[in-house]
């Protein structure tokens, strides 16, 4: 296609707002194009499908950035290619690659004249109608060499690596994993803003059918727990819900409508004693003084455990890696009745990786040896 040695497709949210899932799972095996997701498309394609990259951006996977950043041509189907998905500049995003657009909004194409960035092909059109078209005339390329490429940096740069394994404490990426192979195919994930949603991104593999839902975007925090409530009574499913112990506080009401209902809700919290994510911010730009993101910082927080079972929630608390296993996390999902873990985080867990602002998407946190970095990139580094 175009003659491109280096394809990706970015699926975004918009694909599901379309009602075109299927079609953009259609097109990416009629071209033989491997898929980049955005956070809200994530579940648009099965993790273990080979065209499946994984996630990008700001709070992206390493490979999935190199795959970006690499690209000779990006199609972007309904996305707006905003900067958690750019980077910043956003000059310096895919900044080899001929860049196609499909969004139904004509505004968020035409934005990039003021940022330095081309959009080579534009077509303001809803991602259904763009897919029923283009689907009859598209053509399968031969992309092994590509393909094997982004497969090679998957085994170099896992987003769960084996030494987060020997951790005694529970490191939230292999919670994560694990709590991704014990949930069935068409199940519901929601989840809250912050490091909840980051770790899920860049860790978690949606099997077929299953949704995960988030106010993209708009991350406010508290949005899970409701969100979760309204997933329910919208599905009739069970919904697993992953937050954080900030952004419960924000609507731990809600957890009264949960056990007073007996609503099938598993609520995985991430406690980390803070609000982890700004905590990195602050790290990174002010000196790491922590006011009002830690306990010592004036936050405080009640007895989780305690708080679920006075409102008729059964509830365990996690403190080891030894007990996040298939055998401790199955007893979680005996039943259809409500259950909260909490789960113990170290407080000073990160993000990562973490694209650092100024930095193209290419160069995350943890910086690679500069050799090394600069062997991976196809494309000319950015000065």
């Amino acid at each position: 296609m175009f003659n491109a040695k280096r394809p990706v497709l970015i699926f975004g949210a918009g694909i599901r707002l379309a009602g075109a899932m299927e079609h953009a799972v259609a097109f990416a095996h009629a071209s033989g194009i491997p898929v980049a997701p955005t956070w809200g498309g994530l579940d648009i394609m099965p993790h273990d499908d080979p065209l499946f990259i994984g996630s990008f951006g700001t709070h992206g996977t390493r490979y999935g950035n190199f795959s970006v950043a690499n690209a000779d041509l990006l199609i972007a189907v309904g996305s707006r290619l905003d900067s958690k998905s750019t980077g910043t500049p956003v000059s310096s995003f895919a900044r080899c690659a001929r860049i196609i657009m499909v969004d139904i909004d004509q505004h968020e194409i035409d934005k990039f004249q003021h940022m330095g960035l081309k959009v080579e092909g534009v077509c303001s059109e809803d991602a259904k109608a763009f897919f029923t078209r283009a689907l009859p005339n598209v053509k399968h390329d031969d992309y092994a060499p590509w393909l094997a490429q982004i497969a090679d940096w998957k085994r170099r740069y896992p987003i769960c690596p084996q030494s987060y394994y020997q951790e005694e404490r529970v490191n939230p990426y292999v919670l994560v994993k694990a709590l991704s192979g014990l949930m069935r195919d068409g199940d519901t994930l929601c989840s809250d803003t912050g490091c909840a949603v980051a770790w899920l991104a860049q860790a978690f593999e949606f099997k077929r059918g299953q949704r995960f839902i988030h106010a993209w975007n708009q991350t406010p925090m508290g949005y899970g727990l409701p969100a979760a409530v309204g997933a329910h009574y919208a599905s009739g499913k069970r919904i697993v819900l992953v937050t954080g112990d900030g952004s419960l506080m924000m609507s731990v009401g809600e957890l009264a409508t949960v056990g007073g209902h007996q609503l099938p809700i598993k609520i995985i919290l991430l406690n980390n004693g803070g609000h982890a994510m700004c905590r990195q911010t602050q790290r990174e730009w002010f000196g790491s003084k922590y006011e009002s993101t830690s306990i010592e910082g004036g936050l405080r927080f009640p007895d989780f455990t305690t708080l679920a079972h006075a409102n008729g929630l059964r509830a365990t608390r996690i403190t080891k890696a030894l007990d996040v296993t298939p055998t401790v996390m199955q007893t979680w999902f005996r039943d259809d009745k409500p259950y909260l873990v909490d789960v113990i985080i170290n407080p000073d867990h990160d993000v990562s990786p973490k694209l650092f602002a100024t930095k193209p998407l290419e160069d995350l946190q943890p910086y690679l040896d500069r050799a090394e970095f600069a062997a991976q990139m196809m494309v000319p580094l950015y000065e």
